[in-house]
């Protein structure tokens, strides 16, 4: 692959939050978290950019949220609505590129580097993607664009919320030097822990291991860390591809712990 693609990563921001303060205002500018009720064990699905603030995130049980933030709205998710407004945003999209890979309801990858409307730059079209989306939605995305998948999108958390910002390839050895191992994609709590035992915090202590040492260690994610500390990344946007494997998942808004309630559920992913 080239280091002429152009690669945005759109991310929309606090998705599903932002969503809830856009149809209910009362809620906007204050915290606001969509999750599941305490009382019921729940968990939060996800938190405004006000409630971040106070400590809350996704996946934090519900009761330890109003702990950080004792004046955190709660309200129920509404994956309908967060459908509805997902599939706009492709369809803005789809004015720009075929090549639209999808990561969720709320981030894509798009490859632009011969796109429908002839611009010749990557920044320029994530420019107007943001404006359209903005305009058409009243929501805001942040954007990352860069020559391959991997730099896009860390680029696209660079600067939220509503941010833009790009990785030229000329940048990417300079940036990446001083990147916390744990932003690459795929290094979990575990992973992390791991690397930190071996004095790997930033990329720039990866870069002193080479391949085998890596493989050896980290068995195949080994030489996707050695990729990535040096910005490689083939992998193509891919709208369409070959289905090696199906992994369906969701975050309910509280704990289920008996078989009569997880079966209906097992049902509803499995036919999706």
């Amino acid at each position: 692959m080239s280091d002429s693609r152009k690669i945005i990563h759109i991310d929309m921001d606090a998705f599903y939050a932002s969503v809830e303060q856009l149809d209910q205002p009362q809620f906007r500018g204050k915290p606001l978290a969509v999750g599941g009720p305490s009382e019921k064990r729940g968990v939060i699905a996800a938190a405004s950019y006000e409630a971040r603030k106070f400590g809350v995130r996704s996946a934090m049980p519900t009761a330890e949220a109003f702990r950080r933030c004792p004046e955190l709205n709660l309200v129920s998710p509404r994956f309908p609505r967060y459908r509805e407004i997902s599939e706009k945003v492709h369809g803005i999209f789809r004015c720009y590129t075929d090549l639209i890979e999808p990561v969720a309801l709320d981030e894509a990858w798009l490859d632009v580097s011969a796109n429908l409307i002839r611009e010749p730059s990557g920044t320029r079209v994530a420019e107007r993607i943001k404006s359209e989306i903005l305009e058409q939605t009243a929501l805001t995305c942040s954007a990352g664009v860069s020559y391959n998948k991997f730099l896009a999108k860390i680029a696209s958390e660079e600067n939220k919320p509503d941010g833009l910002f790009v990785i030229t390839p000329e940048q990417a050895s300079a940036f990446l030097k001083v990147l916390p191992v744990r932003k690459i994609p795929g290094v979990g709590r575990v992973t992390e822990e791991k690397l930190r035992d071996f004095g790997i915090e930033i990329t720039e202590d990866l870069l002193k291991k080479d391949a085998e040492w890596l493989n050896q260690h980290f068995g195949k994610f080994g030489m996707v860390l050695f990729q990535r500390a040096r910005g490689i990344d083939h992998r193509p946007v891919e709208p369409e591809r070959e289905t090696k494997s199906v992994s369906v998942e969701t975050t309910f808004d509280r704990n289920l712990t008996n078989l009569e309630e997880l079966v209906p559920e097992l049902q509803n992913l499995t036919e999706k």
